[in-house]
C-alpha cells in the first residue's frame, strides 16, 4: 500500500499492518505489452505493440518548451470532454507544480525481461533528454525522469512506486510495463488521485474510466487487435481457430477478447493451450495438441522470450507434419525484431503480427518528413539505443505524451496533477510516427487511447515484416469499460 500523508500518520498511531494491494503475476488468469519480455515479461508499445514515437511539431508551448505531439485537446475542450472529479482528493492533487516536473516509471531492467524492456527505458530517457535539450523544459524548468527496475514482478512494482512517490517526490507515474504490474498499483493511485499515465499494456481494464479515472493505457487495445485478426482470418477462408496464451492477466485478456471476436466472426475455437509465465522451455506438448486439432488459424500470445520459443516449435511442427499449415498470428507485443530474427528453422516465415507505427527502416519511406524529424530528434537526444525498435519507440512515445499533457495543463492555467490528468483524459493527438489515418484519442465516451492497427507478415527471405492489406482504424468503437 502506498504511503499517503494521512496513512503514515495513521500507521504511526495504530501500528496498522497493511498488505500489498492488487494482483501479482504468478499464475493469474486474467495483460501490455502490455509490453512483454523474455520468460516472464510483458511487452512494447504494442512494447506489449508500440504506439509510436515523436518529433517536434509546429505548436508552441510555454516558456521555451514546445508541444511534442501534433495536437491535444485542451483541458476545457467542449463536446464530450471528460471532467475530472477532484472533490474527494487532498490538496496535493490540485496544488500547482512548483519546480521541475518529476516523472516516475517502473520497467524490467534486469533478469530475463530486461532483454526486451531495457530499450523501452532507453526510449523514455531519450525523449526526456531530447525535450530538455531542444526546449529547455517546461516554464524554464527541466523535466526529470526517475526509472526503477521491477524485473516484471508486481510486488517490486508496488515497492518502486512507493519509493518514487515518497522518496523521489515524483508528480506522475508513466509508462509502467505490464498488465499485472499496473493492476497492482491502480487502486491506490486512484485512491490518492495520482496520475497513472500510459500504462504499457492494452488490457481492457484501462477503459474503466468511471472507477479509475486516474489511469490511462497506451498500447493498442487487445480487443481491437484480436478483432482485426479474426476478421482477417475469416477473409482468408478460416473457419476454425485455436488459442495459445500465457497464463496470466496479459494472456487471459487476449484470450477473452479473441473468444468474443471469434464468435462474432464465425470462427469455431477447437483448441486452447496455455503456458506458465515463468516457463522458458519449448512448448512441445502444447504444439502437439495444436497439431492434433489442426485449426485453420492460431492466435498466439506468448510472453517475452516465449515469442521465440513458440515460433521455433511451430517450425518443428511444420517440418514433422507437412499438412499442418495454419494462418498464425502472434501478439503485437512480440513485434520487436529480436523475436523474429532469432528463429532460424522457418517457424517465423509467414507468421503475422501487427503494429500502429510507421516502419522507420522502410526504404520506400526514407524521405517521409515524419521519419526524418523523428530521427533528427533522436540524434538531438544523444541516445545510443535503436530508434527503429518498437520497444524503444514505446518509451519515447509515452514520455512525449506525458510531457505534452503537462504542457497542455500549463497552458490551460492548471499545472497540477489534476490538470495533467485532465489533459490525458481529453487527448486528441496524431504523433509523427503513428500510421497515417490513426489517432490517439480519448474523451468522456472513449476510454481507449489506441484503436487501430496494421497487420504485418514476416518474410525469412527479406528478414523483415511487411504490411498486409490496409490499416484498420476502429477509433471510438470500444467506448468505455466497467
Amino acid at each position: 500500500m502506498f504511503r499517503t500523508k494521512k496513512m503514515v500518520a495513521f500507521v504511526a498511531a495504530c501500528t496498522l499492518i497493511v498488505a500489498a494491494c492488487g494482483s501479482d503475476d504468478s499464475g493469474d488468469t486474467a495483460a501490455p505489452a502490455d509490453s512483454e519480455a523474455p520468460a516472464d515479461s510483458e511487452a512494447p508499445v504494442d512494447s506489449e505493440a508500440p504506439v509510436d514515437s515523436e518529433a517536434p511539431v509546429d505548436s508552441e508551448a510555454p516558456a521555451g518548451s514546445e508541444a511534442p505531439v501534433d495536437s491535444e485537446a485542451p483541458a476545457d475542450a467542449g463536446g464530450d470532454a471528460y471532467v475530472l472529479d477532484t472533490s474527494e482528493c487532498d490538496d496535493d492533487a490540485t496544488a500547482p507544480i512548483d519546480g521541475p516536473l518529476k516523472i516516475g516509471s517502473s520497467v524490467p531492467l534486469s533478469g530475463g525481461p530486461a532483454v526486451l524492456f531495457a530499450p523501452q527505458a532507453e526510449g523514455q530517457r531519450a525523449y526526456i533528454d531530447y525535450y530538455n535539450a531542444e526546449f529547455g523544459g517546461i516554464d524554464g524548468e527541466p523535466v526529470e525522469l526517475v526509472t526503477k527496475d521491477d524485473q516484471y514482478t508486481a510486488d517490486l512494482t508496488v515497492a518502486n512506486v512507493d519509493e518514487l512517490l515518497f522518496d523521489e517526490g515524483v508528480h506522475v507515474l508513466a509508462n509502467i510495463v505490464g498488465t499485472p504490474n499496473n493492476l497492482a498499483i491502480r487502486d491506490d493511485l486512484n485512491d490518492q488521485c495520482i496520475p497513472q499515465l500510459w500504462a504499457s499494456s492494452g488490457a481492457t481494464a484501462w477503459g474503466e474510466i468511471d472507477a479509475f479515472p486516474w489511469t490511462t493505457g497506451l498500447l493498442l487495445a487487445y480487443p481491437i487487435e484480436t478483432r482485426v485478426w479474426a476478421e482477417y482470418a475469416v477473409s482468408q477462408g478460416a473457419e476454425t481457430a485455436a488459442l495459445f496464451y500465457v497464463n496470466n492477466e496479459f494472456g487471459q485478456s487476449y484470450a477473452d477478447a479473441f473468444k468474443e471476436d471469434a464468435a462474432a466472426a464465425g470462427l469455431d475455437i477447437v483448441a486452447e493451450e496455455v503456458i506458465d509465465a515463468a516457463e522458458s522451455g519449448a512448448p512441445s506438448a502444447q504444439m502437439t495438441n495444436l497439431v492434433a486439432a489442426n485449426p485453420d488459424t492460431i492466435l498466439a500470445v506468448p510472453l517475452g522470450a516465449q515469442c521465440i520459443a513458440f515460433k521455433t516449435e511451430l517450425g518443428n511442427a511444420k517440418a514433422a507434419s507437412p499438412d499442418f499449415d495454419p494462418l498464425v498470428y502472434e501478439t503485437g507485443t512480440c513485434v520487436s525484431p529480436i523475436f523474429w530474427q532469432s528463429v532460424t528453422n522457418g517457424g517465423a516465415d509467414g507468421v503475422h503480427t501487427s503494429i500502429n507505427v510507421i516502419n522507420v527502416n522502410d526504404p520506400a519511406a526514407a524521405d517521409n518528413p515524419k521519419i526524418v524529424n523523428y530521427l533528427a530528434a533522436f540524434e538531438t537526444s544523444g541516445a545510443s539505443g535503436d530508434p527503429a525498435d518498437p520497444t524503444f519507440q514505446a518509451g519515447w512515445l509515452a514520455m512525449a505524451l506525458t510531457v505534452q499533457n503537462a504542457v497542455t495543463a500549463f497552458e490551460a492555467g492548471d499545472y497540477s496533477r489534476a490538470g495533467i490528468m485532465t489533459a490525458a483524459r481529453n487527448i486528441d493527438a496524431a504523433p509523427d510516427l503513428l500510421r497515417d489515418g490513426l489517432t490517439l484519442k480519448m474523451d468522456a465516451t472513449d476510454g481507449y487511447t489506441s484503436e487501430g492497427a496494421q497487420i504485418l507478415q514476416w518474410s525469412d527471405a527479406d528478414q523483415a515484416l511487411a504490411d498486409v492489406g490496409e490499416v484498420s482504424n476502429l477509433e471510438g468503437t470500444l467506448g468505455v469499460a466497467g
